[in-house]
């Protein structure tokens, strides 16, 4: 009985200790994400302007936002000006061809131009180097704050300017034809200045 109770014990004592993750690297922060919301909830188009042609460029499969072919661009309904927005997407084949459309301006996101702010190429430049092949994810977080803009690709700062024009506009993907899924897009509002 003894031997059994003792056994017993050590075995409830080891089980939480086999199931503490390792990590590789540094653990995740807490309340790295407090504060956003999602913009894409996975399974709806709730919280974006949905056209008849809608259907025509986009689905969404499996928590996935696809587009799909087609020039129906996609705007959500509301309209930001301070904000925090971070996203994944990943190209299912080279010659991919998109845009993330935050206060009227277009981030490239076209293969060998992805990062690229038209309207700024020279100071915010496409940064190919940052991000991955096809078929692999990419994460980004564009931060806009009055004047200020920047995006970090894949953990890395890619640009920042300080000449942004501080005007309040939805948020939108590019339809270019081209076959990308995006996932996890969230958005952290920031006051107005």
């Amino acid at each position: 009985m003894k031997r059994t109770l003792v056994m017993a014990i050590l075995t409830l004592c080891c089980i939480p200790l086999c199931c503490i993750p390792v990590w590789a690297g540094e653990a995740p922060k807490a309340n790295d994400e407090e504060g956003f919301e999602p913009l894409f909830d996975g399974k709806s188009f709730a919280g974006w302007r949905v056209t008849p042609e809608t259907p025509s460029s986009w689905k969404i499969e499996g928590d996935l936002l696809i587009l799909t072919g087609g020039r129906s661009h996609l705007f959500t309904e509301q309209e930001f000006q301070d904000f925090v927005v971070r996203l994944e997407w990943r190209a299912a084949k080279s010659g991919y061809n998109s845009g993330f459309l935050i206060r009227g301006r277009q981030i490239q996101l076209a293969q060998g131009g992805a990062g690229m702010l038209f309207g700024s190429q020279e100071e915010a430049k496409a940064v190919p180097q940052l991000h991955r092949p096809p078929g692999e994810w990419n994460v980004w977080e564009v931060a806009c704050r009055g004047t200020s803009l920047s995006l970090t690709v894949n953990g890395e700062p890619a640009w920042k300017i300080d000449n942004f024009k501080p005007v309040r506009r939805p948020l939108g993907i590019e339809a270019e034809g081209h076959c990308i899924e995006f996932r996890n897009i969230r958005i952290k509002r920031l006051p107005d200045p």
